[in-house]
């Protein structure tokens, strides 16, 4: 008998590991997922968000509004940048609890040009990074390969793009000769709706979205840190001045998603997404995603079991398994932007602050 006790402990720790296994396959894909409220303000609207990982997420607005949590969502810190009272947040980039970086958009009637501001503290203390001093520069979106190199993308003036860039942590940006990046169509820019339509990866990685010129939507990129650039046609639509491609997101080196619509079609579902397997050098037609309009944000979910990513827009949310390949409606939550970390780690901002997607399985 006395032989009894571990061969069934060892029985009881075999299922304990099945059951271990299923949650963790159950928990590696998105099921049933919800949102809920972690950060709620009625006078905030949030259209930067970044989920450095699963406890630390910045998020930025207007009102020069920047939240933190530290840890997963528990608590926030808000903290309204000196000086920017005026200025509208449109992208936020972090590296961690205490540095981060944020981009504001110009008002002409204000007579406000572009700006970027950068914490070291966690947000106590803000310094310039960037005054533009050219009236025709209208940053949309930055991204940054590590905490001392990046790039920010402008719409265009007279046929050129402007991109500049910084190699000593914000300290000083350069303009990349526009020589070496595709012309641009006349109007064709990008939309400053979520932070996303400008990503970098690895080392030297990086791409931008295009739209609005009426004439097509490309994702330019570039694989030495912006010193060559190439362009790609994408599926998506550019018909008029308020369609073409919103936001990107990139799984990894290879895998890249695009997807947009017209802004100004909230009734309309548009074909609005496309997909890359090269790293943006071609791209595809996906499935639509079920939310009317644009989709202003989206990001992929890294370490899902399949490809999976989640669009938002204030029309409602969605997200696909097969990477684009179908799509599954959330709800009508209203977000502009979008940033996971991992299955679990997911958040999405808006008029009225941030909420976290909770998973349906494995929870």
């Amino acid at each position: 008998m006395k032989r009894l006790f571990p061969i069934a402990a060892l029985a009881i720790l075999l299922l304990q590991g099945c059951a271990t296994d299923d949650t963790a396959k159950e928990r590696s894909s998105l099921n049933d997922p919800s949102w809920e409220w972690q950060y709620s303000d009625s006078t905030a609207m949030l259209i930067g968000i970044h989920a450095v990982d699963e406890q630390v997420v910045w998020a930025a607005g207007s009102g020069g509004r920047v939240v933190r949590t530290t840890d997963g969502g528990a608590n926030w810190k808000t903290m309204f940048v000196p000086g920017a009272e005026d200025l509208q947040f449109r992208d936020v980039h972090a590296f961690g609890p205490d540095e981060a970086f944020v981009l504001s958009l110009p008002d002409e009637d204000l007579g406000i040009r572009p700006k970027f501001f950068k914490t070291v503290d966690g947000g106590d203390t803000w310094a310039l990074s960037y005054d533009s001093q050219n009236e025709h520069e209208f940053f949309d979106c930055f991204s940054f390969w590590n905490d001392q190199t990046g790039f920010a993308f402008s719409d265009s003036f007279e046929g050129e793009f402007t991109l500049i860039k910084t190699a000593d942590g914000g300290a000083s940006w350069t303009r990349i000769d526009p020589a070496l990046v595709p012309d641009a169509h006349p109007g064709e820019g990008a939309f400053a709706a979520s932070g996303t339509c400008v990503q970098t990866w690895g080392d030297g990685l990086g791409w931008f979205a295009t739209g609005a010129s009426a004439v097509d939507s490309r994702v330019i990129r570039t694989a030495d840190f912006g010193a060559s650039w190439t362009e790609a046609l994408t599926p998506i639509a550019s018909q008029t001045t308020t369609e073409g491609i919103s936001t990107l997101s990139v799984l990894d080196s290879q895998h890249l998603i695009a997807i947009g619509g017209d802004y100004t079609q909230r009734d309309s579902i548009y074909a609005n997404v496309a997909v890359s397997v090269d790293g943006g050098a071609t791209w595809t037609r996906g499935a639509s995603a079920p939310i009317g309009g644009s989709v202003y944000g989206s990001s992929y979910v890294p370490g899902a079991s399949t490809p999976t990513i989640v669009g938002v827009a204030p029309t409602g949310t969605a997200y696909s398994i097969d990477n684009a390949a179908s799509w599954t409606r959330i709800d009508d939550s209203s977000f502009w932007t979008v940033s996971f970390a991992s299955v679990d780690a997911g958040w999405a901002a808006g008029r009225g602050g941030v909420a976290r997607l909770v998973n349906g399985s494995g929870n």
